[in-house]
């Protein structure tokens, strides 16, 4: 790997002229504040790089490099890797021009290819050399002072994964870039919401903005209009005032010959010049009063009186509009009243047909229950009625039953009768009389004939009860159907009695609306010729006319009274072309300021709204998209983060362990293990005794932290293997108690058996500490004379 040979320096930063400072194993730059430490090492970074922490950060620029007074400085920086040695050397002038050279055994190299093969050399980018070489107080004090949230950004630095963080900003960023843009666009939807009528007005966004480009343009016109206008005005007042006292002492009769031509002019051009046939007038009053004449048992019969005895214009137009207001109602009334009368006939031809579906369902009805209702008349002349048949069924089984006792008592006598005549008794088994064989045959042949007859009797009354029961069960059963047959019968004579009272109903309607249809054709005819605007136009016409005639006469009279006292008609002509001019550029001045007005509007409205609606609203859904999926970019971000925390603290953490206990050679710790804690991403570090206790890291002292920080710091550059085999400490440990500084010295007494170590302080205490630790350390003594230039003293 590649340790520090020498160091040259050239007016670079507080070094002016030339300064060379050779390095041995262990080397302790020591010095006070400000007197050039940091520089010296800062000068190893710009060679190896080309620029260094401070322009990195923006703290200071490239050019501030540079010694104040001086125009160019240079930088060499000797390496050596065994038997191998390289030189690079850097210059920088004023003008912001560099130069680069590269040297490896004999080999010379320059600009990108210099760089290219200086890359492959150091094995090494700008970022890790300041993560694992170029190591500073800041990042120790994070980790041996810093709460855990600090710690894990340290420990992040160095695992390079605060790159991430750095992204994440950069993300943020945008999405506060993305929130700005969505507020700006809601607000211009706003303001479309606001100008929406004024937009709607014109017919769109697009139009607003032809719109003002024609505004822009009619102004400029109106402009040049109205200063035509006022030079043509200032030139007829000239011309004028030499008129102007018999103007003013006959101004009055002026005044009403302007106000009559002007009104002439007016009613002339209005009716283009034509003539107006007063004939037309008649046959409208013909036609309204007619039809008024038609309808007077509704409209009354003093509207066709005014009619005819309209005779000017005003009483005319009243009677007009009056009679057409009057028919306009009654054919809106009859309209109504034919639109009911077909509403009636609908009804009732929909309830027609809605009750022949019913008569016709209920004709299947009774067809279906027919042949029940039959066979029910036919039980009806057997059994008279279910009730009836009952009670001769109820009879018959009395009988039968007083039967069934005969033939039983008849048997059980026959039985004792043959007993006794077969066993010889003499005495009756039953009452004990005397009885004969003789007797008691005879008896048996009567009972036997009796015993026949009943039960013949029996099953005659039995055959009897059972068709009875039959058609009593059969009558039962049918009842429902009968029912329902005399109950759809019933429902057949209503809905014929009620179709015959709709279709009445139906053809009234009918008859109704067709006579009401014959009423109101004539009018509809009439008021489909003949409306208001007809009645306007025609009397408006006819009033023109009179008026015109009037005018005309008028204005003759005042121009014969005009010329009696001298004013001629080039007199006239020209105050008649001033006053034209006059009032022609009040007009331009009143339509440029209405021009100016609305110009001011629209370009509000172009201004705050920008563009259409549904472009702003697609931007907006655009750019709400764009934060979402940046809103899923940091969460994949955040992810990665953890992932690769948990990945690279797996793959360092057996060299971790290795490298700390080179470190540190106590024994009362024997293992540090290493941990992520998922929920809030933080580092846990947890010392291991020999008898197996766990310490947390806020349970260590600081020298056992520094001790961690660093084998951590170590054992990553191991895995990353640079080429580079230096640690540069920057100030590591300022203002802390000497234990830690012991422990520090320890540590580098350590290091040094692996790293060339480069340690810079402004305490001579430490540096002393340092060199007892390692006895053949170079303390280089760095100064800053009266001239702020820095020297280092061996």
């Amino acid at each position: 790997m590649w340790r520090i040979e020498r160091i040259e320096l050239e007016n670079f930063r507080s070094y002016k002229g030339r300064h060379v400072v050779s390095l041995g194993d262990v080397n302790i730059l020591w010095g006070r504040i400000g007197a050039g430490k940091t520089s010296l090492l800062y000068a190893v970074e710009y060679a190896l790089y080309g620029r260094q922490l401070e322009v990195k950060e923006r703290v200071a620029k490239l050019l501030d490099l540079i010694n104040v007074e001086a125009h160019e400085m240079r930088v060499s920086l000797v390496l050596s890797d065994g038997g191998r040695l390289l030189e690079i050397e850097r210059r920088l002038g004023r003008r912001g021009d560099e130069k680069i050279v590269v040297r490896i055994n004999g080999e010379e190299l320059r600009g990108r290819e210099a760089e290219r093969r200086l890359e492959e050399l150091l094995g090494a980018d700008e970022d890790i050399y300041e993560r694992l070489i170029y190591i500073s107080h800041r990042t120790l004090e994070g980790f041996i002072y810093g709460t855990s949230q600090k710690r894990s950004l340290t420990v992040d630095r160095l695992f390079g994964i605060d790159v991430i963080d750095s992204v994440v900003r950069v993300v943020s960023s945008v999405e506060k870039s993305l929130l700005a843009k969505a507020e700006e666009l809601r607000g211009r939807l706003a303001a479309y919401e606001k100008y929406k009528e004024v937009i709607r007005r014109y017919g769109g966004f697009a139009s607003v903005k032809k719109r003002l480009e024609d505004l822009t343009k009619e102004v400029e016109t109106l402009k040049e209009r109205e200063a035509a206008l006022s030079r043509d005005a200032e030139d007829l007042a000239r011309k004028r005032a030499e008129h102007l006292a018999k103007l003013r002492e006959h101004e009055s009769m002026l005044l009403e010959y302007y106000k009559t031509r002007s009104e002439l002019e007016v009613l002339e051009s209005a009716t283009e010049g034509g003539t107006f046939d007063q004939s037309t007038v008649e046959r409208l009053r013909d036609a309204l009063r007619e039809a008024v004449e038609e309808f007077e048992h509704v409209v009354g019969e003093e509207l066709a009186e005014k009619l005819s005895k309209a005779g000017d214009v005003e009483s005319l137009s009243i009677a007009m509009m009056e009679a057409y207001n009057a028919l306009s109602r009654l054919q809106n009334e009859l309209e109504a009243q034919i639109a009911e009368a077909k509403k009636l006939y609908e009804q009732y031809s929909a309830r027609v047909r809605k009750i022949d579906e019913e008569i016709a369902e209920a004709r299947d009805r009774l067809k279906r229950l027919e042949k029940y209702y039959a066979r029910f008349k036919e039980l009806q002349k057997t059994i008279q009625s279910v009730d009836s048949a009952r009670a001769s069924l109820a009879e018959l089984r009395r009988q039968i039953q007083t039967l069934e006792r005969e033939v039983s008592y008849s048997s059980a006598l026959r039985v004792v009768a043959l007993y006794a005549a077969e066993t010889g008794a003499e005495k009756c088994p039953i009452c004990g009389a005397p009885v004969r064989k003789e007797d008691l045959l005879r008896r048996v042949e009567e009972v036997e004939a009796r015993h026949g007859t009943l039960i013949k009797e029996v099953e005659e009354l039995k055959e009897r009860a059972s068709q009875l029961e039959k058609a009593v069960e059969e009558a039962e059963a049918l009842s429902g159907e009968v029912a329902e047959y005399l109950a759809v019968k019933t429902r057949l004579e209503e809905l014929e009695t009620e179709r015959e009272e709709a279709a009445k109903k139906a053809l009234q309607a009918e008859k109704s609306w067709k006579q009401l249809e014959k009423k109101t054709e004539r009018l509809r005819l009439l008021l489909a010729r003949v409306d208001r605007r007809t009645i306007s136009d025609t009397l408006a016409k006819y009033g023109r006319a009179v008026r015109i005639r009037e005018l005309r006469k008028r204005l003759r009279e005042i121009e014969d009274s005009l010329k009696k006292i001298g004013i001629t008609s080039d007199v006239i002509n020209i105050d008649v072309n001033w006053r034209e001019v006059v009032e022609e550029l009040e007009k331009t001045s009143r339509k440029l300021a209405e021009a100016y007005r609305e110009k001011a509007l629209l370009e509000e409205v172009v201004r705050e709204v920008g563009e259409d609606a549904e472009a702003l609203k697609k931007k907006l859904d655009n750019t709400l998209y764009a934060y979402g999926k940046l809103q899923e970019v940091k969460a994949k971000l955040e992810l990665a983060k953890i992932n690769a925390r948990a990945r690279l603290l797996e793959v360092a953490r057996s060299r971790f362990n290795e490298v700390f206990t080179s470190l540190y050679r106590y024994g009362d710790i024997v293992r540090v293990d290493a941990d992520l804690e998922q929920r809030r991403g933080f580092y846990d570090f947890h010392a291991i005794t020999p008898t197996g206790d766990r310490y947390g890291i806020s349970k260590l002292s600081d020298g056992q932290r520094l001790s961690i920080a660093l084998a951590l710091a170590l054992a990553l550059r191991d895995i990353a293997r640079i080429n580079l085999g230096f640690v540069i400490f920057d100030e590591p440990i300022p203002y802390v108690d000497v234990n830690i500084r012991r422990a520090f010295a320890e540590v580098v007494k350590a290091l040094a058996s692996r790293f060339q170590i480069v340690v810079a302080t402004q305490s001579r205490e430490f540096a002393e500490m340092i060199k007892e630790a390692v006895p053949n350390a170079l303390l280089f003594k760095v100064d800053k004379k009266e001239s702020s230039e820095a020297v280092v003293e061996s």
